[in-house]
């Protein structure tokens, strides 16, 4: 039988290079068992988000990875996919209606799917009758809702190249912006992985990019 290759075996065996090439000094990987039952909710996502069903249901119902360089200088990397039963949790109790009347009712439909930091959320707005086809970027620190121009396959394939570095969903909307935040992050994402990862390049970083986001598809 043919084994199906999943985003965390690539990172899993980049991070497993690093290592041994004394790059890094440790990172663990936690999975779940896969689901057992099918999920309507989640097969709904997956009419937008393709890809994210089969991840579920034969790999793991949630993953957690981290790495790290330099701990004090918070060198390193996280990604924490949330189980199904907290992926499509009502959200709508944490957000009174005073916060929505000035940032929008999609807050109430932002469901986190990323615990990328302790800082930091990425994940979808599933309204109860349309699916947005990009993910996006959330700070616990503000109730902004930053479009990352990424679906889930494109969202892990850039995880992939980022090697879920931290902050590189920040170093992104940098990118794309040019303001605001993320100039700190992206000197230091741009700095430190060539280091850690002799083979890795900005430039194909970015290329990759370009190749994935979804207004360029469109086009």
């Amino acid at each position: 039988m043919n084994y199906t290759f999943f985003f965390d075996d690539y990172l899993y065996d980049l991070l497993l290079k690093a290592k041994k090439e004394k790059k890094i000094k440790d990172f663990k990987t936690w999975n779940q068992p896969p689901l057992e039952i099918e999920l309507e909710s989640l097969n709904k996502l997956d009419a937008v988000h393709q890809g994210i069903e089969e991840y579920y249901e034969k790999r793991s119902d949630g993953f957690e990875l981290e790495w790290w360089c330099d701990k004090e200088k918070s060198i390193g990397g996280k990604m924490n996919l949330a189980e199904t039963k907290y992926l499509f949790a009502d959200m709508k109790e944490y957000y009174d209606e005073e916060i929505l009347s000035i940032h929008g009712e999609d807050l109430k439909y932002f469901q986190p799917f990323d615990y990328c930091s302790n800082e930091s959320r990425c994940g979808f707005i599933i309204r109860p009758n349309s699916i947005e086809k990009s993910m996006y970027y959330k700070s616990i620190d503000d109730y902004e809702l930053d479009y990352l121009d990424l679906d889930y396959y494109g969202y892990t394939q850039m995880a992939i190249e980022a090697r879920v570095f931290y902050n590189w969903q920040v170093v992104l909307l940098y990118y794309m912006n040019g303001v605001g935040i993320g100039s700190v992050e992206t000197e230091t994402f741009k700095t430190e992985m060539p280091k850690i990862f002799p083979d890795w390049t900005w430039e194909n970083f970015i290329a990759k990019f370009e190749s994935l986001r979804l207004s360029n598809k469109n086009k």
